[in-house]
């Protein structure tokens, strides 16, 4: 399984946004491409796939929304279908407590947990995006890799260092900077080619 974590540090906490206005929502435009360009492909949902949204902004954070590949029903994958889901899933949210979690449908939960917590739980696995890090085409990677990036001006130097003392290893995608929407098409393509060079492994 491979698992992605989006530190979306402006997105909103609670369900009071217009789908006609996503970048204003704390950038959630971007969290919905993001989503559907980890989840998706051409013919379907990528099934070996979990993605993990941390929702920092106002008016009550954290938000987590995990959205599980393999046991996803439905899941449309347009941006404003997107946004729907994820508005659903923080009003689903309302008065939940700290590590409680709600289920809003098969395949997709809500939770109030620290994005701190949540990596903690992946100690051993875990890569970060950054400029200086191990080129993704040389990179050595662990079974059932987790991929932890930010999204506008990517990880602030506080979860950067959490992620040294975890010992998460820095992975860079190439010589230019991109849109976090972009990222996990790239890891995506990485081990999708390894996989079919070596399907027994």
């Amino acid at each position: 399984m491979r698992t992605f974590i989006l530190l979306a540090l402006h997105g909103k906490t609670t369900p009071e946004f217009s789908l006609d206005d996503l970048p204003g929502a704390g950038k959630l435009d971007t969290v919905c491409r993001t989503i559907t360009n980890t989840l998706y492909v051409s013919q379907g949902i990528r099934n070996d796939t979990i993605m993990h949204v941390v929702l920092n902004g106002p008016k009550d954070p954290p938000r987590l929304i995990t959205i599980d590949g393999s046991k996803l029903i439905t899941f449309s994958y347009d941006e404003r279908s997107v946004a729907k889901t994820i508005r659903d899933a923080l009003a689903k949210s309302s008065g939940i407590l700290l590590h409680e979690q709600r289920q809003l449908s098969p395949g997709i939960i809500v939770a109030k947990e620290p994005f701190e917590t949540l990596v903690k739980q992946y100690a051993g696995r875990l890569y970060y995006l950054h400029k200086r890090g191990v080129d993704v085409r040389s990179a050595r990677f662990v079974d059932d890799p987790v991929f932890v990036f930010g999204d506008i001006g990517g990880l602030p130097d506080k979860t950067e260092k959490l992620m040294k003392t975890l010992n998460a290893e820095r992975i860079s995608l190439g010589p230019k900077m991109l849109f976090a929407s972009q990222c996990s098409i790239v890891i995506h393509n990485e081990l999708d080619r390894r996989a079919k060079a070596n399907p027994s492994s």
